[in-house]
């Protein structure tokens, strides 16, 4: 996808103090929004991992929407729901499908994914009936997704050993009342299904409840919460051991591997501290992060560069944190991740920042990235890829200066129009206070050409854009990426019927 225009320079234009102009160059590293998946409710349990040319990929839960009393059911969609989904960003473009359809999951269900060195995607996940595991090592998803346990399970984390083989970590309830609150298992493939050991005895998991697995040049290691504690299990031989990170931790961990293959965790405490740990002499360094995390897991990403990415849930959405400076300093994120929940980080080539998030007011799957110079502006095809669609008779080029507005998740205009190879303005005034909004014009409505694009950005506010003119005649297609499903239209480019000046 070319990409026109990026970040945001104010500058005041037409005499105005609110009104800005967008420039084509970026100023530093910033923000921007885009929407990954809208197939009905989707996003919730999602799990994030960059391959090896730091390219994201996402696992997640796709669910049916509910159908409001007295409207019938919409028609049965492909895929078939509910369903464990996989979205991959490569070469500035989204392409998405089914990991498996017809799973037995809901909202409380979670899914993981870890990218090998081969590039094959391994997704593991829970389900009513235990946990399920499938990959595309044979080019596609299995048609039947393989039964690494039937038990009742949560937390789980998937990751890969030197050789491609999945090692699969999650809690298992315990039924005796006697006994541990729950047991922490690993699973790997073995020649018939899956073997399974006992990692560790746990407590009876809290929300968010979750493990961390990763495969360390000492083999395994499995990070879990038990009795208000962050601990980790290594496998020594046949046997494993645990051993205390932090006696004040205990929810919603999660590990992330640097360069040299240190581990480092992120984590949750009773009171909703935000902490992370890593390695150091006999044990462990622990470091605040933040405070007022709830709900959802805590997640870590550290860049080549050794810099550490963490994000976790408020009660507000999201909040991210980076120790870039040294000390964890929490960063503004855009406005689309209010009300956001279930963030996945992860760490891109050139300093890229991906920060992928279930939208629960839309419910849809979202992301924002954090990029230095040209960043991806890249959104999903939607399902049907059509044309620009047929113009309204009076949509016709009446001047140079269009102006469009957004009111209540709604354009005012379906049809915006511009003369053929003619330098030209848009107007575009965002009056939905703190919601993200922007207008990008694409060939057609399979948005897989961009021929003007700007980030988002949240209202009351008025920008001017100033795309570089159009050249051939047809109809195009324009919308919001952030709310493509209801605020888009068709872009006219032909010959000035006039020089009134107004909008399309």
């Amino acid at each position: 996808m070319p990409v026109l225009s990026a970040f945001t320079l104010a500058a005041a234009a037409c005499g105005s103090p609110e009104i800005v102009v967008r420039s084509e160059q970026p100023e530093g590293p910033s923000w921007f929004s885009l929407v990954v998946d809208v197939t009905a409710n989707s996003g919730s349990g999602l799990s994030l991992a960059t391959d090896a040319e730091g390219n994201p990929h996402l696992a997640y839960l796709a669910l049916p929407e509910e159908t409001p009393e007295g409207e019938e059911a919409p028609d049965p969609l492909a895929p078939t729901l509910p369903a464990v989904m996989h979205a991959h960003l490569v070469q500035d473009g989204w392409t998405r499908g089914p990991v498996a359809e017809e799973q037995d999951v809901d909202a409380s269900n979670a899914a993981a994914i870890a990218v090998d060195a081969d590039g094959v995607h391994h997704v593991a996940w829970t389900t009513a009936q235990g946990v399920r595991y499938s990959s595309n090592a044979g080019g596609e998803f299995a048609e039947e997704p393989e039964v690494v346990a039937e038990t009742t399970a949560l937390g789980v984390s998937v990751s890969v050993d030197g050789r491609g083989a999945p090692w699969v970590a999650y809690y298992e309830e315990a039924g005796d009342p006697e006994g541990p609150g729950a047991l922490v298992r690993v699973a790997t493939p073995a020649e018939e299904g899956w073997e399974v050991e006992t990692a560790a005895e746990s407590s009876a998991p809290e929300e968010p409840a979750a493990t961390a697995i990763a495969i360390t040049a000492d083999g395994p290691l499995v990070a879990f919460g038990s009795d208000g504690q962050t601990l980790v299990a290594r496998q020594r031989g046949a046997r494993w051991a645990s051993e205390t990170v932090d006696e004040d931790g205990g929810l919603g961990v999660s590990m992330a591997l640097d360069a040299d293959g240190v581990s480092h965790l992120a984590y949750l405490t009773g009171t909703g501290d935000v902490k992370h740990a890593h390695p150091a002499g006999d044990g462990w360094e622990i470091s605040d992060v933040s405070a007022g995390a709830t709900a959802a897991p805590a997640t870590i990403a550290v860049d080549v560069a050794g810099v550490h990415h963490v994000a976790w849930q408020t009660a507000e959405g999201l909040a991210y944190a980076t120790n870039a400076g040294g000390d964890f300093t929490e960063e503004e994120l855009p406005g689309s991740t209010v009300g956001g929940a279930w963030p996945g980080v992860g760490a891109g080539a050139e300093g890229a920042v991906y920060l992928a998030f279930h939208d629960r007011e839309d419910t849809e799957l979202q992301m924002v990235v954090r990029a230095e110079d040209e960043p991806l502006l890249a959104v999903p095809a939607p399902e049907e890829t059509v044309g620009g669609g047929p113009a309204p008779a009076e949509c016709q080029p009446e001047g140079t200066e269009l102006a469009v507005a957004a009111e209540g998740l709604a354009f005012d205009t379906d049809c915006l129009a511009a003369p053929a190879g003619e330098a030209f303005t848009i107007e575009f005034t965002n009056q939905d206070a703190g919601v993200l909004h922007n207008v990008a014009i694409y060939t057609d409505q399979a948005a897989s050409q961009a021929l003007f694009q700007e980030p988002p950005f949240p209202g009351p506010e008025t920008v001017v854009y100033e795309p570089e003119p159009i050249e051939e005649e047809g109809n195009f297609f324009f919308r919001c990426d952030v709310h493509p499903s209801t605020m888009s239209g068709t872009f006219v480019v032909a010959g000035a019927e006039g020089g009134g000046g107004g909008g399309g």
